[in-house]
Parts: C-alpha cells; structure tokens; sequence
C-alpha cells in the first residue's frame, strides 16, 4: 500500500534536503504524495512541483506558518494554497523582513557577550529565505563558540535566554485567514506539542480552521486517539505527517515514516472542491 507525508520541510526554510532531493526521497520511499510545507516560505514549491511531475510524486503546495497565541506557538498548516498570491505573499515578505532583523539583533546581543558572529556569514547558511535560531546556533557551533547547536540553545537562543530576541507575531485566525483567502485549507498543526488541551480544544473553533493533524511522530496512541475523536466531533478533516527536516542527528530520514493512507490526501481535494463549488 502507498503512503502520503503531508508535513515536510526543504532548505527553503530549516530542513537540509533541497526541494528536488526531498522529492526524489520520496520516490526511492514509494509515496504517492507529499506537501511542500516550509516554514513561513513558499520558495520550494515550484522546484518540488517539477520534479514530483518527473518523477511521478504528486506534490501538494503547502506551508507552515507560525502563530502565537495566548504566549503558546501555534503552527498552521495550509495546503493547495495558490502560493502566487498577493496577500500570502506581502505577509510573507514582512515575516522574513522581520527575521532578518531578529537575525541581526540576537547578533548584536551576543556581541555584547563577547562572542562575534557575521551576519554575511549567517546569511550564506540559511540561503535568501530562511534565517532562523537554527542557522546562528549552527554558525555557533561550526565556529567553535559552542560544542553542538543544543548547548547554543541552551547557553543562548533558548525562549529567555541572553540573545532572545522576540518575532513578529501572526495570529492563528490570520493565518487561517491568509490561508484561505489563498484558495488553501487550513489546518492546526501538530497539536499534541501544544501545552494545554484546553487551547486546542478553542483553536479548533476558529472559522475556517478545516482540519487537525493527528498523525504525528510525537504523538502518543492516547493523543491519536483523542484528536481523532475531537475531529469527528467537530467535523474536521484529519491530516498528518514526519515534520521532516532531513537527516536527524541519528541519521534517520523520517520521510514516509508514518502509516498515512492517501484517503487523507482525498479528504483534502474534497474540501477544496467543496470551496470551490
């Protein structure tokens, strides 16, 4: 039986396979199809289109954005999205805008600590599109100032910690909105990582909000279960996915991991036609 991935990052934001590699995992794994879904980035979608078309992998065009809300990060999958639209894009712009400068003000602060990092150099390492916590820790570590980009997190970029840095901040009903507006369909990402059930459980009342992922490696059998259940009850679509970002420190691709069948993938054409309709 083929499997789908629906949660699956790419060097356009803070995975290590490019869009055309992550593609190509995919075939030698035999899935029938996956979701570009990169942090607050749509600039692998065309190239993973091209090849998921050369391939025979179908690729959905998707994204992750990242939320606050009640000081908790919520991430918003969105899928079928037409990643060309005005308003996607202009809100996306201002969140790299709004990275880059963090970027340079978590440097500034680790100045003042007496460890000097370029940003030139940063920049190299995560490409046009992505600079992140991930990036300056991983520049920590290969120049030495940390033992690993665990100990950067730790002694440094941790949420509170002497180089934190605060983002811009998306709502989760302007992302759901950005979403749709997009012609995509919304979906909570992950929910079993957010602290309280009590949040999800009034994230899944926002308008427009279409669907849960309950399929995730972090996932507990118990949690499944409950999301399953709440997405019966509120009559939500079900997704799910690795959350790959390539080879994880143990060196193990979670790409296709998951026992997903493509009657979740179906469930999501039907709710854009329904849209559509």
């Amino acid at each position: 039986m083929k499997k789908i991935d629906l949660h699956l990052h790419t060097t356009s934001s803070d995975g290590n396979l490019t869009p055309k590699e992550l593609v190509a995992a995919a075939k030698e794994r035999n899935l029938a199809a996956i979701a570009i879904t990169d942090h607050d980035s749509i600039s692998g979608i065309t190239e993973a289109l091209e090849e998921g078309e050369k391939l025979g992998v179908e690729v959905v065009p998707g994204i992750e954005l990242t939320t606050y809300y009640k000081g908790e990060r919520v991430d918003i999958l969105g899928y079928y999205i037409d990643w060309e639209d005005e308003a996607l894009l202009e809100i996306l712009e201002k969140l790299q805008t709004a990275r880059k400068g963090r970027a340079k003000e978590m440097i500034n602060k680790l100045a003042n600590l007496g460890i000097e990092v370029d940003y030139e150099q940063l920049q190299q390492l995560a490409g046009e599109e992505g600079v992140g916590r991930p990036h300056l820790a991983q520049l920590l570590a290969d120049e030495g100032h940390v033992a690993s980009k665990q100990e950067a997190f730790d002694k440094y970029l941790a949420d509170g910690g002497p180089a934190y840095v605060d983002k811009y901040q998306l709502l989760p009903k302007e992302a759901i909105e950005l979403i749709t507006t997009a012609g995509g369909v919304a979906v909570l990402a992950h929910p079993g990582i957010i602290s309280e059930v009590e949040i999800v459980e009034e994230l899944v009342q926002l308008p427009d909000l279409a669907g849960i992922e309950a399929y995730y490696p972090q996932h507990s059998p118990e949690q499944l279960s409950y999301y399953l259940r709440l997405a019966s009850k509120e009559e939500l679509i079900i997704t799910g996915g690795s959350d790959c970002h390539g080879s994880n420190e143990n060196d193990k691709l979670l790409l296709g991991t998951l026992d997903i069948s493509t009657e979740l993938l179906a469930s999501l054409q039907r709710a854009i036609k329904s849209v559509d309709s």
